[in-house]
């Protein structure tokens, strides 16, 4: 009895021990999946979930991994390891993780970004929103070598402290970039300035200034161009734009495609109608013209005026093809214009400003007013597309 006691002792922490292993992975768009090493002989998992509240949420699985949807948070996990009789016989402890919301970052102008390289602080802090432990921050000189950065101390979510390698002092302008999790990027040109002498400084300032709006919603986006080219609607997920915005290019296209296949069979169905009527006709003459018999020129001649009418049809169907085509191909050039002229929203600086402006593409529909009286009791609304920029401060 001591034995199997010891026996199912030693066992219970050989399980523990590898349930230990079992971790989470993070992601906004797929949820958060746990993970953990199969057991040997088990009837399968129960998945306990433990909310900051206190609150367990339990999941069977006849698998090593789970996924689910949770909201941003602190939460605590363990797994329990099921016999062939459905009961559990050993539980992991509690295994603490952290689901966190992936957003785009935002960086807001430094307070002070004009230093002497001798004046250059060592650690300074960036201001902005939606920052978290695994934010990673990328600077980088006017020659676009990346700056060395020693540590990165997120106070919260709006403050951030970087400490940088002084031995390999940047020169000229440095720009900022943010990378959070899932692609989320944002860079800002032209973050800190930096020269030997303050007539270089003044210099750099002059220079910067005056290209600050340079980098404007006008610039073409060749990457979002080239994903929207492979697939429609890549290209404006990329850029981050509206659900709607990269959802409807590639509905268009698959509508505009299925309606092009169908005109494509309808086409060929009509050119074999009319390759047929014609291969009759010539049966049919060549028949009567050995035969003489009547019967056989009534059928050529009902045949031949059957011709034009399906030649015209196959015509009909060719010149609507081409249509199909050409609603197909538009959709996909404006999914590329899209992609390309109007990337979405930017910030840029603007002379004379401390405060960074976005700048967005602006494309709505209005009402004119007064209202035109109709008939009866109704009135007939006039609407007018507007195109053009939005600037928020």
């Amino acid at each position: 009895m001591w034995n199997k006691s010891l026996v199912h002792s030693v066992k219970a922490w050989i399980l523990l021990g590898l349930l230990l292993f079992s971790f989470p992975s993070f992601a906004k768009e797929e949820g958060v999946k746990l993970e953990w090493r199969p057991i040997p002989d088990s009837g399968g998992y129960i998945v306990e979930i433990k909310d900051s509240r206190g609150k367990i949420t339990k999941e069977k699985t006849n698998g090593t991994q789970i996924q689910i949807e949770l909201p941003p948070g602190s939460y605590e996990h363990r797994i329990g390891v099921l016999n062939k009789y459905g009961r559990v016989s050993v539980y992991s402890t509690w295994i603490p993780f952290e689901v966190i919301l992936s957003q785009k970052p935002e960086i807001l102008a430094a307070n002070k970004n004009k230093f002497l390289n001798k004046d250059l602080p060592e650690t300074f802090e960036i201001k902005g929103k939606h920052f978290t432990e695994a934010t990673k921050v990328v600077l980088k000189d006017s020659k676009g070598n990346e700056i060395p950065v020693k540590s990165i101390d997120v106070k919260n979510s709006e403050t951030m402290v970087v400490t940088i390698d002084k031995k390999n002092s940047p020169d000229g302008a440095v720009s900022l970039r943010l990378e959070n999790p899932r692609n989320k990027v944002a860079e800002r040109e032209n973050y800190l300035l930096v020269a030997e002498t303050e007539e270089e400084l003044a210099a750099l300032e002059s220079k910067t200034s005056s290209s600050s709006v340079s980098s404007g919603p006008s610039s073409f986006d060749f990457g979002a161009v080239a994903r929207s080219a492979v697939l429609p609607g890549w290209g404006q997920y990329y850029q981050q734009k509206s659900t709607f915005r990269t959802a409807i290019f590639p509905s268009l296209i698959i509508v505009a495609g299925g309606y092009a296949a169908a005109k494509g069979s309808s086409y060929l169905s009509a050119t074999h109608e009319l390759d047929a009527a014609r291969q009759s006709n010539i049966v049919f003459n060549s028949a009567f013209l050995q035969s003489a018999n009547p019967a056989l020129f009534n059928l050529a001649l009902y045949n031949y005026t059957q011709i034009s009418p399906k030649y015209s049809h196959a015509v009909s169907e060719y010149n609507e093809l081409g249509v199909a085509f050409g609603v197909l191909g538009f959709f996909y050039l404006i999914n590329l214009v899209d992609a390309g002229f109007f990337p979405g929203s930017k910030q840029v600086n603007v002379e004379g400003t401390n405060t960074p402006v976005s700048v967005s593409p602006l494309l709505r529909n209005t009402r004119e007013s007064p209202s035109t009286f109709a008939s009866g009791n109704s009135y007939l609304s006039q609407q007018r597309m507007e195109l053009g920029v939005e600037f928020t401060w």
